[in-house]
């Protein structure tokens, strides 16, 4: 089975989140994304990935949204009866980068992992004061 992954999100979030991952592991037909703009419905997104859904039956489609809880992934949970749609909810970066470069579809325990990956590489980042002189930052 193909894997197909949708980046969903309010504003340009989507389009930003596809560019950087893209600056990293080039350009990837397998990945594709969607902004709701103000004033406008999550229904026309919706619309497109349930149509995607039933054209390729025989591809895996994982869509990533921004937010948990927010009117764009509330919007997707429509379509998670569909058997080849998995919805994400909290997108990040390397979240996004394991899922697109994980070969093939993925079983909801692979999906999990990445998960739990993406989880595991964010760190509060915290520099120590030093004494000016530059030697210490790294």
């Amino acid at each position: 089975m193909d894997k197909k992954i949708i980046l969903v999100s309010h504003g340009k979030l989507s389009a930003g989140m596809l560019h950087s991952v893209q600056m990293i592991v080039g350009k990837n037909e397998t990945i594709s994304c969607m902004g709701m703009l103000p004033g406008e419905h999550y229904q026309p997104m919706v619309d497109a990935v349930e149509q995607q859904l039933k054209d390729h039956p025989d591809t895996q489609y994982i869509v990533v949204a921004d937010l948990l809880g927010g009117s764009v992934c509330n919007g997707m949970t429509t379509l998670t009866g569909y058997p080849n749609m998995k919805l994400i909810a909290g997108m990040n970066m390397g979240l996004v980068i394991n899922l697109l470069l994980a070969p093939g579809a993925l079983s909801d325990q692979e999906i999990d992992a990445k998960i739990q990956e993406a989880k595991d590489i964010c760190h509060r980042v915290v520099l120590e004061e030093n004494d000016g002189d530059g030697d210490d930052f790294f």
